[in-house]
């Protein structure tokens, strides 16, 4: 008879990065097809509305595969979650959800920004409240700059 100690679910095989790393495969294989399936451009040379989404989506396939490798290979073996840690999962989504709902009063990226720089008080280290403003003032100027200003795109 074995004992409860030697059978431990996942201890030598991680099945829950295996799963984690399979999800991120077939969330970015959906979002690949569904961008394939956006209107072409109209004119010569464009490559129409689906050619960031199809790229985002290449890359998310990447990364879903390089996570399956490495899940497989075990290189996640030795970091074992903490449950303390919870909180700050669900504080980043709360926070996450207050962005969502502020949105339409304060903008997108104002909203985005001062989220990405709440969650990053959320991790430890030092200089946190300088490494939240880096960040909010980063994810503003990227919003801004790139979407707003380069792309010409409407921000809510």
């Amino acid at each position: 008879m074995t004992t409860g100690d030697d059978i431990r679910a996942g201890r030598g095989f991680p099945i829950s990065d295996v799963i984690a790393a399979l999800a991120c495969l077939g969330g970015s294989a959906g979002f690949f097809l569904l961008a394939r399936a956006l209107p072409a451009g109209h004119s010569t040379g464009d490559t129409g509305p689906g050619a960031l989404p199809e790229q985002v989506g290449v890359f998310g396939i990447f990364c879903a595969l390089a996570y399956l490798v490495l899940a497989l290979r075990g290189a996640f073996n030795a970091e074992k979650p903490k449950f303390a840690s919870g909180h700050r999962a669900l504080a980043a989504l709360a926070i996450f959800v207050v962005c969502l709902l502020t949105v339409q009063w304060i903008g997108l990226a104002l909203a985005i920004s001062i989220a990405s720089g709440a969650v990053t008080l959320l991790f430890r280290g030092e200089r946190r409240i300088v490494q939240a403003v880096a960040t909010g003032v980063g994810v503003w100027l990227i919003a801004v700059l790139l979407f707003q200003k380069l792309l010409g795109l409407p921000l809510p």
